[in-house]
């Protein structure tokens, strides 16, 4: 079962004492403050060490097994590769091939055993030597590799235009942004790291922290972003014109390097980051909420929770759900801002727009795609008055809002053990989350998601509290 999310310890002020965000960190296991500056990654409390990849902290609970699925994935690539070419030079064997169709197929055996020497290049030298996790699966799904390749040729390859890819996504999220900088920025999903990079470059006093858990884009975007060029090739299975089989990108940070001090990279769940509350100005899901998490409303807690007050969540993307996330769960635009309204954010401004999305200057072809820019603003509470219309109690929607008590709740009883386990857990204060963690625990089932069970209490609830009871007689 995936760690829970990081919870806010007795103790602890809202992070005022925080000086530069690698502090904010927290072990993802057992919620102490890790040391990045350390050569060793370690937690004093728990005594789970973290590695690196190259240079980026990877502060996973399960660290070990996403370095070992980092590694299946480059042996699976290849053996992918491999059955290719193999497949290709088959077919070469024939009599009745053109010339033209010869030198065609021998290019893309080229290009295609180029792209896996590349992308080789970038993530083997900075996975550490050991990386075999004993019995231990990573409970995420394996990182990407060539799939998402395109973002790199997009971000840092490229040449820059007034109306390019990149220059429209910054341009949106300023919109979004104001005549007020960014602050402490937390960019989830940050992928290539472009967008992130260049309000890095515009908004030089803002110290941003980007976050993501596949290897190879973020492994190329430290070495970018560090002043480093690299060279990944672009391989086409099938073209319009002979020229269009491959192509090499040179991939380069165009405002130079980014200042350590002030951009950090880390390999973690964004989904349930392992972050200090209340120590961001702005949260950006760039292309990011409708495939990063399982259930968007979880995510719009973790907001809450990272979020200052006053503090800004900048969206830019589409709302193009995984086909997994049941229809309910695929939300629209005004579901999402009622369900942001009713978490504790204000939402506005707001646009959309409709623009080409990864249109591969190799062989032209890409896709256009709806993409949702808008800012919501952190408030202490939830708006008395804000919802537009009747529905399910917040606390049974968001798990960062305490579950009010009922009437006849201490003597209640059900057959059902786990029934009884969430009233008994009820107290006025905990949340969602908080009786969804002792579930976890009780269980104890590493196959399970937090986000299943967070599923489970919510039946449970809606089966036995009188407020949710309420919501479904209307």
């Amino acid at each position: 079962m995936s760690r829970t999310p990081p919870r806010e310890r007795a103790g602890h002020s809202p992070r005022a004492e925080v000086d530069s965000l690698p502090r904010a960190v927290l072990c993802p296991r057992c919620s102490a403050d890790l040391d990045l500056s350390a050569p060793a990654l370690r937690c004093r409390r728990c005594g789970q060490g973290y590695p690196r990849l190259g240079r980026i902290p990877v502060i996973l609970s399960e660290p070990l097994a996403y370095l070992a699925s980092c590694r299946h994935q480059l042996n699976r690539l290849q053996g992918q590769v491999e059955r290719t070419v193999r497949d290709i030079r088959e077919q070469l064997q024939a009599a009745d091939l053109l010339p033209a169709t010869r030198r065609r197929c021998e290019a893309t055996i080229q290009g295609i055993a180029g792209q896996l020497d590349d992308v080789r290049a970038i993530i083997e030298p900075r996975l550490p030597a050991t990386t075999r996790s004993e019995g231990q699966a990573w409970s995420h799904q394996a990182p990407a590799t060539l799939h998402h390749l395109p973002y790199l040729y997009r971000d840092w390859g490229w040449p820059s235009e007034a109306d390019g890819e990149n220059e429209q996504a910054l341009s949106m999220v300023e919109e979004m942004l104001g005549d007020t900088g960014p602050g402490r920025t937390l960019v989830m999903g940050a992928g290539a790291c472009r967008l992130a990079y260049d309000i890095h470059h515009r908004h030089p006093d803002a110290e941003i922290m980007v976050m993501d858990l596949d290897p190879v884009l973020f492994a190329a975007a430290h070495a970018v972003t560090h002043g480093k060029s690299l060279t990944v090739r672009e391989a086409n299975l099938e073209m319009g014109d002979m020229h269009h089989a491959v192509k090499e990108w040179s991939l380069a940070a165009p405002q130079g390097p980014v200042d350590d001090a002030r951009f950090h990279f880390l390999i973690a769940d964004a989904v349930d980051p392992p972050l200090d509350p209340r120590v961001f100005d702005t949260v950006l899901t760039p292309w990011f909420i409708d495939q990063g998490p399982e259930d968007v409303r979880d995510l719009i807690s973790t907001l809450h929770r990272l979020l200052k007050p006053g503090g800004r969540w900048v969206n830019l993307g589409p709302l193009k759900y995984d086909l997994d996330i049941p229809v309910s769960r695929r939300f629209a635009r005004e579901e999402l801002f009622d369900l942001a309204e009713q978490a504790g954010f204000r939402v506005g401004p707001w646009k959309s727009a409709t623009g080409p999305y990864l249109v591969s200057r190799l062989n032209g072809r890409g896709k256009v795609e709806w993409v949702l820019a808008f800012s919501a603003t952190r408030l202490e509470a939830p708006e008395k008055g804000s919802r537009p219309e009747p529905g399910p109690p917040p606390w049974l929607v968001f798990r960062h809002l305490p579950i009010p008590t009922f009437e006849g709740q201490a003597v209640f009883w059900s057959e059902a053990s786990m029934i009884r386990m969430v009233v008994s857990s009820i107290d006025g204060r905990r949340t969602l989350d908080d009786i969804a963690r002792r579930v976890a625990e009780r269980a104890d089932q590493p196959d399970i998601s937090m986000s299943q069970v967070r599923t489970a209490v919510r039946q449970c609830l809606q089966h036995v509290h009188p407020a949710c009871a309420q919501n479904t007689k209307q």
